[in-house]
């Protein structure tokens, strides 16, 4: 049988060096479009969109925007607390499955409020500027996935739970 604690601890720890770098990408991108007005880096190396938000609204996109970045920002953390937990004690223990929940939780925060203030990105970029904001609300499938898959794990955590205190029971019963 093949033992996976190794590679389990070389996963564990490339997420930890991982998930600080992804959040501060996230942060990054955020300051560089919204704040500078910057779509594009390197030629077409990395775009952050296809057009350059309006200097005057530039603000009120960097405070639509920061919303969900809060929550993707606060989802990283508990995951990123989740995996220590796991390098440090090596064993799956009920904070670990709260850190999984949390991240879940902050998953779904993310893509709701991403979707509600889509109209107020959009509009900061100039965006169906002649429509009613609410017709400026943006969904994608990528928005559903993300949606459909935390709220597998969010619920799959409670199964997990409960396989741990069934686990646990049983252990002080023998």
């Amino acid at each position: 049988m093949l033992d996976s604690k190794p590679l389990l601890k070389f996963a564990c720890w490339c997420f930890l060096a991982t998930i600080p770098l992804l959040a501060t990408i996230i942060l990054a991108g955020l300051i560089t479009y919204w704040g500078f007005g910057v779509d594009r880096l390197g030629g077409n190396f990395i775009v952050f969109s296809g057009v350059v938000p309006i200097e005057e609204r530039r603000v009120f996109g960097f405070l639509a925007s920061s919303v969900p970045t809060i929550f993707v920002q606060i989802a990283l953390w508990h995951l990123f607390m989740m995996f220590r937990q796991y390098s440090q004690t090596k064993l799956v223990a009920l904070r670990t499955i709260s850190h999984l929940r949390a991240f879940a939780k902050y998953s779904l925060l993310t893509v709701i409020s991403a979707f509600l203030l889509s109209g107020v990105m959009r509009w900061a970029m100039g965006v169906f500027d002649d429509a009613p904001l609410w017709t400026h609300l943006g969904f994608s499938i990528t928005h559903l996935v993300m949606l459909f898959s935390s709220a597998i794990i969010y619920i799959a955590t409670y199964l997990i739970e409960e396989g741990y205190r069934h686990g646990q029971e049983i252990q002080e019963y023998v």
